[in-house]
């Protein structure tokens, strides 16, 4: 190449570098503040339990009484930040401001996922940070101080979704990491991390979604994994409690790679606990069941992504939360809340007929204020943080300055 070509090139590539930075616009990290509490055409809104202004990331989101006063706290890992905060519900009357009472528990480095249980068998609610981090709960008295929640570490890599259940019959619930492994509570001695013994289950390389249910209807609880790399959407087959110590039997469900979060419940009516996966080629994956009992059987449909407001401007709109819930009237038919990952307004399905065909769905924007202000969003939690008898959303926003947010139904006045 001579030298008149090398100085064109780096010419050409110096004007597209400076097209491109002219296009990319800056993120206003107080957007939020505009439009936070303004309810959209319909009535819902966006209200903000706390913003994160140093994209230090809340990633997770559990709720329980914490403090006993009849009001859901919301316990949230920070991913980038390395910490986690017990955010106390400040009432009915305070609830759609900031919540400004909180704690912050002693750093466990970065965590994606966490997660809530009673892990001592003393009746209180502990909770559990990266999979691999227990902060045992002082009781109603101490729980506001930070310093009396105990933290007993079993290690110290990133495992996610932590889910707490009694895996092994005996009345104490155990803790699975990474739906790979799960940890047997002790008799005595909880908090000492030398008496969890390890028991492995099988692999899982980047689990999304990790839930019990006796999917096979023998009676025990089986784990349903969806997990995004490698395997795709699977369920370990729990072999019965003489057996659970040992690797348990995998059986696929589907195995696409890619797709995001996972929820299970009958989504058409029939009775049966369907599966809807939230891929991430800009589709809704819904896996109708057939069969009543033994190994599952589904049918797949699959259902896009409707057309987004003018204002949003991702070409491409990527699922990412997933949950259940009825908003129309009817129990039997739940709607399928989709909240996307970038930029780009949240959205519901609803079936007719038997939901076996994708022209039995429907999708219908919801229309809250600035979705493109939302720079990237985790899964769906349904909660009623204000107490009116209705399910609000839940979720956490990173990158845009919303941080840890809720969008309330407008079902009761």
């Amino acid at each position: 190449m001579t030298k008149t070509a090398i100085l064109l090139v780096i010419g050409n590539l110096f004007c597209i570098g400076t097209v491109l930075a002219q296009r990319k616009q800056p993120v206003d990290m107080n957007a939020w503040k505009q439009h936070v509490g303004t309810p959209g055409p319909s009535g819902w809104r966006v209200n903000v339990i706390q913003p994160d202004p140093n994209n230090h990331g809340p990633d997770g989101f559990n709720y329980h009484d914490w403090d006993g006063d009849g009001d859901l706290d919301v316990y949230v890992n920070f991913e980038e930040g390395g910490y986690s905060r017990l955010y106390f519900n400040p009432g009915n009357q305070k609830i759609r401001e900031l919540w400004t009472d909180y704690i912050e528990l002693k750093r466990h480095g970065k965590c994606e996922d966490s997660g809530i249980g009673d892990l001592d068998n003393d009746g209180d609610i502990d909770y559990v940070a990266n999979g691999g981090y227990v902060y045992f709960n002082p009781g109603k008295n101490n729980v506001r101080d930070a310093e009396k929640w105990v933290k007993m570490t079993l290690f110290k890599h990133e495992a996610r979704v932590p889910v707490v259940s009694d895996i092994d019959g005996d009345g104490l619930n155990d803790l699975i990491v990474g739906a790979t492994a799960w940890y047997k509570q002790p008799a005595d001695n909880k908090h000492d991390p030398a008496h969890w013994v390890r028991y492995e289950i099988g692999e899982a390389k980047w689990p999304m979604s990790c839930i019990l249910n006796d999917i096979d209807g023998d009676g025990d609880r089986d784990i349903v994994v969806q997990e995004r790399k490698r395997q795709g959407t699977f369920y370990f087959e729990n072999p019965g409690v003489d057996e659970v110590t040992k690797p348990w039997p995998v059986h696929t469900i589907d195995g696409e790679r890619g797709g995001m979060f996972m929820a299970l419940g009958d989504v058409n009516g029939d009775g049966r606990p369907d599966l809807v996966k939230a891929s991430e080629r800009g589709v809704v994956h819904v896996y109708l069941r057939t069969n009543n009992q033994g190994a599952p059987r589904y049918q797949r449909v699959e259902v896009a992504a409707p057309s987004q407001p003018e204002r949003v401007t991702v070409k491409m709109v990527k699922p990412k939360g997933v949950a259940l819930l009825e908003m129309n009237g009817d129990p039997k038919r739940p709607e399928i809340v989709i909240i996307p990952e970038y930029e780009a307004q949240l959205w519901y399905l609803v079936s007719s007929g038997d939901g076996l065909s994708r022209q039995d769905w429907s999708s219908t924007l919801m229309d809250m204020p600035s979705p493109e202000s939302r720079k990237k969003m985790d899964n769906a939690f349904l909660v009623d943080l204000d107490g009116d008898g209705d399910q609000d959303i839940a979720t956490t926003e990173e990158n845009g300055g919303w941080g840890v947010i809720w969008f309330e139904n407008p079902a009761t006045p």
